[in-house]
């Protein structure tokens, strides 16, 4: 403990002598320069990666249910559910709600053009009285020319015939998932029903929202459980089939895991980066004082003690980069998070600004961690003290 605070004593000494009150030699201008870039770098590639992981997520969920129960007949073709028969089998959690789907596969016919879309029954999005209703994707507006209050036939292929309806368009949509937006039409949920002749309390699947990414799994293998039970135990005589939006969207999981790769890469060369400018700095500043370690050697000083102060002297130019590397990164995100400065082309990022959130765990541990990685990157240069001769420093210059 003694020798902790002779040492401590000593770095405030040797940091701050003379004239270099009133100037910054290179060496610490470089170590504060590099520490402080590093950390911007990393704080704002950990807040990128978080926040267009939670945008992205957060459009997949509001378009697809976290899980989704599909009946299949004893052919093993898909058939309607009994929604009060699933929902008394099944226990959801707090929060998630269970909502009857009825979708259908037709055509959008213009004039000049047609779109094969998928008609989705969405009583959030159209009411279920408007079974003449249709919204249609801002990309569907586009590429058929159609506008809220256009009339739009729409033909469906049932049982190898075609049956036609003639549909108004409510309004638009724009999910930012482009594949979604070429596909989906939202319409009444009794058109599908009515269409596909579903009698009253069944549906063509059941879905269920409300739940994080990290739920999915968990629930569904429950779910599954439950109904696999009552199907063996006779409570029901319907086979059912379970599927979850991490398998429905895997493509887009799999790039979102994918940018935790190259946050890692990020990280890993901006902290080689400030450990090899710490390093040259310190062996930097243990030789313009050469002389002083000679000087303390020959009063007594061990090697321990010298190698110790000069490690909390670059630990001091560390913590000093760590502030204002921090200051500059929580500015930086800031001001993206409130004014969205930086766009992004929503067509090959599903965004239109670059998406950022702060995570108070994530900076804690990126701080801690370069403290505790720049002390073992330093103890290299500091042993090159045990290298210098007091006899010998008496000579340098």
């Amino acid at each position: 403990m003694k020798k902790n605070g002779i040492a401590i004593f000593l770095a405030r000494r040797m940091q701050w002598r003379g004239d270099e009150r009133r100037r910054t030699s290179p060496s610490v201008a470089i170590a504060v320069t590099g520490v402080a870039l590093s950390v911007v770098v990393m704080m704002l590639s950990i807040a990128v990666m978080l926040g267009f992981k939670d945008e992205v997520r957060s459009r997949l969920l509001s378009v697809d249910d976290s899980v989704t129960i599909t009946a299949y007949s004893a052919d093993g073709l898909a058939c309607p559910l009994d929604t009060a028969e699933v929902l008394s089998l099944i226990d959801l959690p707090a929060g998630a709600t269970a909502i009857p789907r009825n979708e259908l596969s037709g055509i959008l016919k213009t004039p000049d053009d047609f779109l094969a879309v998928t008609f989705r029954g969405d009583a959030s999005r159209v009411s279920p009285d408007s079974i003449g209703s249709l919204m249609i994707s801002s990309t569907m507006s586009r590429l058929l020319d159609l506008h809220p209050d256009d009339r739009v036939p729409a033909c469906f292929f049932i049982d190898n015939r075609i049956r036609t309806r003639a549909l108004t368009v409510s309004g638009t949509y724009d999910s930012g998932i482009g594949e979604h937006d070429r596909a989906v039409a939202y319409c009444s949920p009794d058109l599908p029903a009515a269409l596909l002749g579903y009698a009253p309390g069944t549906a063509g699947s059941l879905g269920i929202r409300g739940l994080e990414p990290e739920q999915t799994e968990a629930l569904a293998d429950r779910i599954n459980t439950s109904l696999l039970q009552a199907y063996y135990t006779g409570q029901t005589s319907t086979a059912y089939g379970i599927t979850t939006i991490l398998t429905t969207d895997a493509t887009f999981f799999t790039w979102l895991d994918l940018l935790d790769t190259n946050v890692i890469v990020i990280l890993a060369l901006m902290a080689a980066v400030a450990g090899f400018t710490l390093i040259s700095s310190l062996f930097i500043i243990i030789l313009e004082r050469v002389q002083t370690i000679g000087l303390l050697k020959s009063l007594g000083a061990d090697n321990r003690l010298i190698s110790r102060t000069f490690i909390l002297m670059a630990e001091r130019l560390v913590l000093k980069g760590l502030i204002i590397g921090n200051a500059v990164a929580l500015l930086l995100i800031l001001l993206q998070a409130w004014t969205h400065i930086i766009p992004l082309d929503p067509a090959n990022y599903y965004v239109d600004f670059v998406p950022v959130r702060i995570s108070l765990d994530s900076i804690l541990a990126l701080n801690a961690g370069a403290l505790v990685i720049s002390w073992l990157v330093l103890m290299l240069p500091a042993m090159i003290i045990s290298r210098i001769s007091p006899a010998a420093t008496m000579r340098y210059e």
